[in-house]
């Protein structure tokens, strides 16, 4: 079986991998562009949700990256935990709860545990909610690993301009260099991907959602946990350097455009990232900006649709549901997917037809 994926950020890769590990036939394409992944921040988690159906793909996926890490355990990621201080009082108790009655791992510590946990943070409030099951991935990095461990071929440089079909199946993609056969498509081409949708006429409306991360220079202390702050999210990536989102509640900002400027947004996030980690004065070393790809209920969108042999993935929080996604699209393409059929079904792309 021949098989195309398009995209080749986390979720086209994890698919890639999946499928040949089964024995697909894959070829990715990718036209290079700007990812959402490239400028991710990695976090996997399930203590951000949108409801409890939600809640268990989010769990679902992290047991895969398990079954992934266990498959390949060089890949970039870490999973040490998650430090939760977004809010205080009322509104930390409410999240405990909530998450407790889920059936979610957390832990409510004190500054002292925070403190003999990540000695380099200052400056802390009296609780925390902690997420032991938690972690971040180096997400541009995971994605290279996992398309090389699939052994699949990658044509990189070209854009995919539609989708062929013959009598209402799939029998390729037309790209910029001609025409590429295959049993299956598989369209995971983040912001991308309505377009190329469109020339079969499916539906795939997009939100607007720009998202800016801020790195700072390397420092030599060390932190272990994702750290979940009033101000933004924050993480240490291996070359010592510390990632800061630009907003508070970044996975669910609803913002849909940029009003600062690159040097604002790194003054302002230093304002609170500097007091916040150990002693070394922390400089800002680069800002990045990418528009993550948010359907347009703000849910994932995964599955068959259209064409007999055309199936979609895009979300966000790609990070943290591209290994489950990777295993269900992979299931689905191989006719095997009956075991995701309930999870899944509240992200079928035939909700937007």
């Amino acid at each position: 079986m021949k098989v195309i994926v398009v995209g080749a950020g986390i979720i086209g890769a994890t698919i890639a991998y999946n499928l040949s590990r089964d024995g697909a036939d894959v070829t990715v394409v990718t036209d290079q562009s700007p990812s959402a992944t490239q400028a991710s921040f990695g976090w996997i988690n399930a203590s951000f949700y949108a409801d409890e159906v939600h809640h268990r793909l989010r769990v679902t996926s992290m047991a895969a990256y398990g079954r992934l890490m266990d498959t390949l355990p060089s890949l970039p990621i870490q999973m040490n935990g998650a430090l939760w201080w977004e809010e205080q009082g009322d509104g930390l108790t409410a999240l405990q709860d909530a998450l407790l009655t889920l059936g979610y791992p957390v832990e409510r510590l004190d500054s002292v545990d925070v403190s003999a946990l990540e000695p380099e943070l200052r400056g802390l409030p009296d609780v925390f909610l902690r997420f032991p099951s938690e972690g971040d991935a180096e997400p541009d990095a995971l994605a290279a690993a996992l398309l090389k461990a699939s052994g699949a071929h990658v044509v990189t440089g070209v854009r995919v301009k539609r989708i062929i079909e013959n009598n209402g199946m799939v029998c390729g993609v037309e790209t910029q260099m001609g025409i590429m056969a295959a049993n299956k498509v598989i369209v995971a081409a983040g912001n991308g991907a309505p377009e190329i949708l469109a020339s079969v006429d499916v539906a795939l409306p997009m939100l607007v959602r720009p998202g800016a991360l801020v790195a700072t220079k390397p420092i030599s202390g060390k932190v272990s946990s994702v750290l979940v702050t009033p101000n933004g999210e924050a993480r240490q990536l291996p070359d010592g350097r510390i990632l800061a989102s630009a907003v508070a509640s970044h996975q669910s900002d609803s913002s849909d455009k940029v009003i600062e400027n690159a040097v604002e947004i790194a003054v302002r996030v230093l304002a609170w990232l500097d007091p916040l980690i150990g002693d070394e004065r922390l400089e800002w070393d680069c800002v990045s900006l990418a528009y993550r790809p948010v359907p347009e209920d703000g849910l994932p969108v995964i599955g068959r649709v259209g064409l007999d042999g055309l199936y979609v993935a895009v979300m966000h929080s790609g990070v943290t549901l591209a290994a489950i996604t990777g295993e269900a699209i992979a299931a689905d393409v191989l006719g095997k997917g009956d075991a995701f059929d309930a999870l899944l079904a509240p992200y079928r792309p035939s909700r937007f037809q």
